[in-house]
């Protein structure tokens, strides 16, 4: 009886980073408030539903992509849409898609898996769909244990969520709010276009907020 062929699966090699540890992956819509998230850190982005999370995550990856970096997204309640981080121009080639199936033990596992594994420019950790009670039973450890796996890396880990969960772990927390919607032509047939949006830098505090318009439509739902 003839043995069963092993199967291989052939995964592209993450590319090599030329920024060092000490350096900033800009973002143009944040700056003056903030030119870059600093890299071999956690940057959390919090907010409420419709805040813009998704619209600021995507253009990350836009830049990241764009600047030749592999990105990841731990999409633990598969609410990431590729077509619509497309449509913002991020290159779909360059980006690892994981999704959880709605358990955060799975998305802290697989978050776990590739930050250890190194060589990716730009970590998405999407927990923010996920009940607060689940995340509230996140062991502090894992928050310690991610920060020490990306210092001195040039990874950013950006954590998206209603709240803030890394706490002291975090270098950065970004807090987005609503402001007012964007129209395109006149009523009664405007259409929305994208959405105004308020930043404010909670850590480190500041007292200068930076509004901004998240023109990606598909994501303005979060």
């Amino acid at each position: 009886m003839a043995k069963p062929a092993n199967a291989k699966l052939d995964l592209p090699r993450p590319l090599p980073l030329r920024q060092t540890a000490s350096d900033l992956l800009p973002y143009r819509s944040l700056d003056p408030l903030l030119p870059g998230l600093p890299r071999g850190a956690i940057t959390e982005i919090v907010g409420a539903a419709s805040s813009g999370r998704t619209a600021v995550m995507q253009s990350m990856l836009a830049t990241a992509t764009r600047g030749g970096e592999v990105c990841a997204v731990v999409d633990t309640h598969v609410a990431f849409d590729p077509q619509s981080a497309r449509l913002a121009e991020a290159d779909l080639g360059k980006l690892l898609w994981v999704q959880c199936a709605h358990q955060v033990d799975k998305a802290m596992r697989a978050a776990d898996m590739i930050l250890h594994a190194g060589g990716f420019g730009l970590v998405v950790l999407d927990l923010a769909d996920a009940p607060v009670a689940a995340t509230q039973r996140i062991p502090t450890s894992h928050w310690y244990r991610f920060q020490r796996a990306v210092e001195h890396t040039p990874t950013v880990l950006i954590v998206l969520g209603t709240q803030s969960l890394a706490r002291a772990c975090a270098a950065r927390q970004i807090e987005l709010t609503p402001q007012s919607p964007v129209w395109q032509g006149r009523t009664p047939f405007a259409l929305l276009e994208g959405l105004e949006l308020e930043a404010g830098l909670r850590k480190p505090v500041l007292t200068q907020k930076l509004t901004l318009e998240a023109r990606l439509p598909a994501t303005l739902g979060a």
